[in-house]
């Protein structure tokens, strides 16, 4: 599932669709050089929702393995990416898997919501446009509005070469077809 509608219309999608097709939730954080790292889950080891109410984590380290951490892990990272789970389990006060998934999926809504925020910023330091307000939201439509803006703000009808470098680059990444 990569979205869920509300009867209210509003749509709630999965970061991977909201995304560049190679970026993480990972290296989005990264990209903004957040204080908060993605954590890790075992999703191998939710073979059933009993499994929520263990009191710790699984150890076996193939658990650890999905589509997320990729096939190329080595034992010594797996070991690593337990440790890192089991300090967060400790750091959150789990009392159960349930508890760490919770902690887990709110540390991706933070890690999403605070590069939401930066991104946000400096879309408008750099374009003088807020993708929200302007009800922007891809690369295409942003190019597109910021061609707008720097025809616009230029007041020379016919004129549409950007002079803003980061603008052109903006433009330039958006072109489709």
């Amino acid at each position: 599932m990569t979205s869920i509608v509300a009867r209210s219309g509003v749509e709630f999608r999965d970061i991977a669709r909201l995304l560049a097709p190679t970026t993480s939730l990972k290296k989005f954080g990264q990209l903004f050089g957040l204080e908060q790292a993605k954590a890790h889950f075992p999703f191998a080891y939710l073979t059933s929702v009993a499994r929520l109410a263990d009191d710790r984590l699984p150890t076996d380290l193939d658990l650890w393995r999905s589509e997320l951490t990729g096939p190329d892990l080595t034992e010594q990272d797996l070991k690593e990416i337990v440790g890192e789970a089991q300090r967060l389990y400790d750091q959150l006060e789990c009392k159960s898997v349930g508890d760490y998934l919770a902690g887990y999926l709110n540390l991706d809504v933070e890690i999403l919501h605070e590069g939401a925020l930066r991104w946000i910023a400096t879309l408008e330091n750099v374009l003088g446009i807020n993708f929200i307000e302007a009800g922007k939201f891809t690369i295409s439509s942003l190019s597109y509005t910021a061609g707008l803006k720097s025809a616009e703000s230029r007041l020379q009808i016919g004129s549409f070469f950007p002079n803003n470098s980061q603008l052109y680059s903006v433009l330039r990444l958006g072109m489709r077809g």
